[in-house]
């Protein structure tokens, strides 16, 4: 009628197209009784639910002890799965009637060894050190891991990368190393880097792969200033760093001259834990450095990650109010006697109340026959209950005397 009254006309017969096929149909939703009470965490009574969902157009079609089936309303396309029929009972139901229960569940504290030295600690302590921690490839090139290690055979790859990384590393060397020339290459002129990860050792039983920590120093001994002259690193820098690493875990470490196809004959050392061999520290063979085009002398170690992971636990001790009672000896004995074996004759020998052996001077020139060293220690005895006597002391420096004759040939430099 508005259309004829603006614009005229005769109205047509109204037609109704209608195909059944096409009508929205209702779908058919179950919903168990479990499942509801599960996602609720709360019992609804069942004539409840179904005064809820009946409310909001749904028809019920099926029930039994454990679920029900409706037919949603078709205006209602946000009901297709059980899910929402939950959600709508919630709803109508009202969430703030819903009670809150906080879950019960058991806690169980892991264990924690008190010895363990965790990964963490050890590389905070290596940058406290000033170094810097390198991360490597574990494959590397067959030529370059041969000169670092020819004891274990490297597992060879299948279907390398390169060339370059062709077999797995049995030390951390040769990835070191190669950051090495790279900030040497780039006119680096301090370098100090450490590393943690894996070797992979071929064996009887398999292939083991083992947690080690390695670390290496190049250039000046500290960083660049106007105070004082620059000094380049030498052995003794590189086994200070690793004892005070070594230290952490408390346990008794000792090195051990030795050879290594990679270090310097004359500066190598093996790092031993209760007799058994854990790493090896020391300058780099002036050969290889040369061969690698390396730039000045280069040292490093090496160690087991778990024998350094493994502290022992502190223990109390009073300090002594006692003074102490010092001795120094100067003694001469062939050049090739370790200040290790000096210093455990010493202790077996200076009576229980010895508290500290140091050296302090080692001297080699005139006066001295070629072939042999002067060694200057500094001996402290010290009683927890009592001041010591001479007497006592002067016993004990006789009985280190005569000890370190008869077992490392040293005698008393006059």
């Amino acid at each position: 009628l508005l259309l004829q009254s603006i614009v005229g006309g005769e109205a047509g017969p109204i037609v109704e197209q209608v195909s059944a096929d096409h009508l929205p149909t209702e779908s058919q939703v179950s919903l168990r009784k479990a499942r509801l009470e599960a996602l609720l965490a709360y019992k609804i009574d069942d004539a409840q639910v179904l005064d809820i969902l009946t409310r909001l157009g749904l028809t019920l079609v099926a029930s039994d002890d454990a679920s029900w089936t409706f037919n949603a309303p078709s205006w209602r396309f946000d009901m297709a799965i059980e899910a929402d029929l939950i959600e709508e009972v919630a709803r109508v139901y009202g969430y703030n009637n819903l009670p809150s229960t906080n879950p019960v569940a058991s806690m169980e504290i892991p264990a924690n060894a008190e010895v363990q030295r965790p990964l963490s600690i050890l590389r905070r302590h290596m940058v406290s050190r000033g170094y810097q921690e390198a991360i490597t490839y574990s494959m590397v090139e067959p030529g370059l891991l041969a000169k670092f290690d020819d004891q274990n055979k490297p597992v060879e790859l299948v279907n390398p990368i390169s060339a370059d990384m062709a077999v797995m590393r049995t030390t951390l060397w040769p990835g070191l190393v190669k950051a090495l020339q790279h900030n040497q290459n780039r006119q680096q002129s301090r370098i100090r880097l450490f590393e943690t990860g894996q070797r992979f050792i071929p064996s009887d039983q398999g292939l083991q792969q083992q947690d080690v920590f390695a670390g290496l120093i190049y250039g000046s001994r500290n960083p660049e200033s106007w105070h004082g002259k620059a000094e380049n690193v030498d052995y003794f820098d590189i086994k200070g760093d690793l004892e005070t690493l070594l230290a952490i875990g408390s346990q008794e470490f000792s090195f051990v001259a030795t050879k290594h196809l990679a270090l310097h004959p004359g500066q190598s050392a093996a790092i031993q834990l209760d007799g058994a061999v854990v790493g090896f520290v020391g300058a780099m063979h002036p050969g290889l450095a040369k061969d690698l085009g390396l730039q000045g002398p280069v040292f490093m170690f090496e160690v087991d990650l778990a024998a350094i992971s493994l502290g022992v636990l502190p223990a109390y001790q009073t300090l002594s109010k006692f003074p102490e009672m010092r001795r120094d000896l100067a003694i001469v004995l062939d050049q090739k006697t370790s200040v290790a074996e000096v210093t455990s004759v010493i202790e077996a020998s200076a009576g229980k109340w010895l508290n500290a052996v140091r050296l302090f001077d080692v001297y080699q020139g005139q006066g001295i026959e070629n072939g042999q060293k002067s060694l200057a220690l500094g001996l402290t005895w010290q009683h927890p209950e009592r001041t010591l006597t001479d007497d006592e002391v002067n016993q004990w420096v006789e009985q280190v005397v005569t000890h370190l004759a008869e077992n490392a040939g040293a005698s008393l430099r006059g």
